[in-house]
């Protein structure tokens, strides 16, 4: 019986000289705990920053395509009224010569005149016309085929190639506008959706 009381005081004896020693392991192994949580959780935070930012530059970079595709766009919108304009004018130039020729046919040299003009007019609306073709193209590969928002500027568009094909006077001040129109409400919504992306992503 002292045997075992001897025992458990040397035990307890053991255990006290050590305490110390046990409280700073203790101490070492939460402090090892706080650091492993403290830097996980930092390392999370900076993987979602690093995402976040991410996605923030992806967005940007979109916005930017888009603000590019918009001005391209824009550029040629203008550059396709222009063609228009200039179609329209030449022919109706090239008509005007061809009736002045029709009035003077009685005088070889007058009427010699105005058929030269009436070619000359005729060669640049030809030329003007194959440029449309050319930015007629250029618009429609700029957008998405069967898009419902651009449905009608084509037609409009399929509508004026085949009047400046097969009657010129069709091309008007009037139907000229009216694609304008459609081009600039479809410009219009794609500026909301550009704008829109870059109140986002500077949020």
């Amino acid at each position: 019986m002292f045997k075992e009381v001897m025992s458990l005081t040397e035990v307890m004896s053991i255990f006290l000289k050590n305490l110390p020693f046990m409280i700073t392991i203790c101490v070492v192994l939460a402090g090892a705990f706080v650091t492993y949580r403290s830097n996980r959780k930092s390392i999370e935070s900076q993987n979602l920053l690093a995402s976040k930012a991410r996605d923030a530059a992806h967005q940007d970079k979109i916005s930017e395509f888009r603000h590019a595709w918009i001005q391209e766009v824009r550029k040629t919108s203008a550059e396709l009224s222009q063609t228009l304009h200039e179609c329209k004018m030449h022919y109706t130039l090239k008509q005007r010569e061809f009736d002045h020729a029709v009035r003077m046919s009685g005088t070889q040299s007058g009427n010699q005149n105005h058929l030269d003009a009436c070619e000359k007019f005729e060669a640049k609306y030809i030329e003007s016309r194959a440029k449309f073709y050319q930015l007629y193209s250029k618009i429609v590969l700029l957008f998405k085929p069967s898009d419902s928002q651009t449905e009608k500027l084509i037609t409009l568009l399929n509508d004026t190639r085949t009047a400046l094909y097969d009657n010129p006077l069709l091309v008007t001040d009037e139907s000229i506008d009216a694609i304008l129109v459609e081009l600039q409400q479809i410009l219009k919504s794609e500026w909301e959706v550009t704008k829109s992306r870059t109140w986002v992503t500077n949020t």
